[in-house]
């Protein structure tokens, strides 16, 4: 039969009571405390006036005859307001529209430089001049299909300008 010294039973006492703490603190049995910076920060608001219409110069005229539109007809322009947190506004379909402003983010308003490379392709007469706010970001800008870079802008927006 083997024997502990005393020094062994009390490494093994030590462990067990370490182990013992390590149990009890995870118990749960607490309540947690919020604090302000636990609680979700309010979503931005979100306030913009969208106008779609077709180019009636310019571009329009340089298109294919047989170039598919899924714009507003004859130059007519269409406007919309959207406001988001909470989705509505005279926007035809607002909660999708803000679900894809979301996605987007800041990225879309920004101009494409004038150095940037870009194709040169039509792509629609259509032309948005979106301005307003999102969140303490002011917009006043401008969309349109008139080259690769354009058309990515454009599309990037998704329900925001076309519905």
């Amino acid at each position: 039969m083997r024997k502990d010294d005393r020094s062994t039973a009390l490494v093994r006492l030590a462990s067990l009571a370490a182990l013992g703490f390590l149990a009890a603190g995870c118990g749960g049995g607490g309540t947690a405390v919020s604090t302000p910076e636990d609680e979700p920060a309010p979503a931005p608001e979100t306030e913009l006036t969208i106008t779609v219409s077709t180019e009636e110069d310019g571009a329009a005229s340089d298109a294919p005859s047989d170039a598919p539109s899924s714009s507003p007809s004859d130059g007519a322009a269409e406007e919309w307001t959207l406001t988001c947190s909470p989705a509505g506004g005279d926007h035809p379909d607002p909660e999708t529209a803000c679900a894809d402003l979301e996605e987007a983010g800041a990225e879309p308003f920004a101009e494409v430089s004038a150095d940037q490379m870009c194709t040169h392709i039509f792509g629609g007469p259509e032309v948005a001049t979106v301005s307003g706010h999102v969140g303490d970001t002011e917009i006043d800008t401008e969309f349109s299909k008139s080259g690769g870079c354009e058309i990515a802008r454009y599309e990037d927006m998704g329900a925001v300008l076309t519905p």
